[in-house]
Parts: structure tokens; sequence; C-alpha cells
């Protein structure tokens, strides 16, 4: 009886929690990585894996990222995968956030000078002062890596620079490159991290993966942020309240078409 606790605890300890960022940045990332992180805590998971696949985002959310992932007291693993993936723009700080950052063969990182909304070039001031802000972000995580991964990360603000991942890997931007997650986590076992401010080496020898997928409301919220979604849901709103207006007495109508305007409005 008395052995059991401890058999509990090792498999406990002998778990990492997945998830998977893919697409644009979205608000419903930040849900999805503070449930993951709920749960990694919940199990006293080895660590947590978040394989990155984006072109990218607003800045917004990228630094509420970027806070959540350097605050986590689980070490925090991003891994761009699969081959052909990228750590676009937002993405390379997301990447350099992470307590490990590693990348699959055929991908990509950089290119993260900054754009506005509708995806013009920004006016020559506030370009300057984007850029700078982000180029001491990309200092601020980088320089743990030393004056090579310094030099490329601001290269990828400043003059929109792309690196592949033996090129990131040459430079220290990243720690690893990896062929699939089985790959990853045998570089891994005795790997020194330093999670707010305190040294661990990690084991994730025979680890077991428990994979997290977005849920219903994440999958949402995900999707509605789509110009297509919200353009369609801003025109249906508009008719269904026109409708109510044309034949008032009714509720349906109305109702449904503030709930469309409301969601596009969110999106």
């Amino acid at each position: 009886v008395l052995a059991f606790p401890a058999l509990n605890a090792q498999a406990q300890s002998s778990s990492a929690v997945a998830i998977q960022f893919e697409g644009p940045l979205t608000q419903a990332w930040s849900l999805y990585l503070d449930r993951a992180l709920e749960l990694a805590q919940q199990e006293e998971a080895e660590l947590l894996i978040i394989e990155l696949n984006t072109p990218g985002g607003s800045t917004d959310q990228m630094q509420a990222l970027v806070q959540t992932i350097r605050s986590s007291s689980v070490p925090i693993v991003i891994y761009v995968s699969p081959a052909g993936a990228h750590a676009g723009s937002a993405g390379t700080l997301i990447t350099l956030a992470g307590h490990v950052a590693a990348m699959a063969p055929e991908t990509a990182i950089g290119a993260a000078s900054p754009i506005d909304s509708s995806g013009q070039d920004l006016n020559e001031t506030l370009d300057r002062k984007v850029k700078e802000i982000l180029k001491a972000d990309a200092r601020a995580l980088a320089e743990r890596r030393g004056p090579d991964a310094v030099a490329l990360a601001e290269a990828t603000i400043e003059d929109a620079i792309a690196a592949t991942a033996d090129e990131a890997l040459s430079a220290g931007m990243i720690d690893f490159v990896a062929n699939d997650m089985a790959d990853l986590l045998a570089q891994l076992d005795g790997f020194e991290v330093s999670v707010l401010g305190e040294s661990k080496t990690l084991s994730t020898n025979n680890l077991t993966i428990n994979q997290q997928e977005m849920n219903f409301l994440e999958q949402l919220l995900n999707i509605v942020v789509s110009p297509v979604i919200v353009f369609g849901l801003l025109t249906l709103g508009v008719q269904l309240l026109l409708i109510e207006f044309r034949t008032p007495g009714g509720w349906i109508a109305g109702f449904l078409g503030v709930c469309c305007l409301a969601v596009a409005m969110y999106g």
C-alpha cells in the first residue's frame, strides 16, 4: 500500500502537456495556453510543449503570450513544426520566449518587421518607434543565447530577415533542430533550463505526452476572427435587424441579428 503513492507521483512527474498554435495569433491562444498551463501544474508535468506554426499576428497578443510564457513555473518548449512550418513575425518573439526553443528541419523563423492591420508599411515615425520597442524585446529575450542570437533577432525586425532552422541553430537563436517529437524529447533529456531564475535539469526519458486540443469555446473564438467570418456575420446581422424593423412584433430575427453583430464586433 505504501508503494502506490510513490508510483503515482512518479507517473505524474513523467508526463508532458502538448498544445498546438496553428495560424495567425488570436486571443483564443491565451485562453488555450492558460488552460494547458493549469493542467500541467495539476499534473506536475515535466514541461509544456507548444508546437508552433504561424505567420504572426498583433503585437498586443504576442506580448500577452510572451508574458505568460516567461512567468510560467512549468518549463515551456517552443517547437516550430512540422516541416514547412514558420515562426513568422510575432512568432519569432514567441519562440525566443520559450525556456527551450527548437525547430524541425525545413522550417523558418523571422521576417518580424511590423506592418499595420491592413498589411501596409507603417509611416516612418511609427515604424521606427515600433521597431525599436520590438528590438528591445528581442534583445531581452535573446541575450541569454549570446551576441549572434541577439544580432539575428534584431535583424529579423529591422531588415525582415528570415532564417532556416540550421541558420537559427548556428546563431544560437534556438537550442535544437529536431526531426519529430521523439527526437525532441531525446535531445531534451538532461538539458538545463532556467525557470523563474532557478536552474532545472529536464528529465524526458520515457515521457508520456498529454496532447490537448482546443475546446469548443477556444475553437469558436479562433474562428470568428477570420475576416471572411466577420464580414459574413456583419452582413447577416444587419439583414436580420432590417427584417425585425420591417416586421415588428417578433424577436427571433432581432435577437439573432444582435448576436451576429456582437460576435462580429468581437472578431
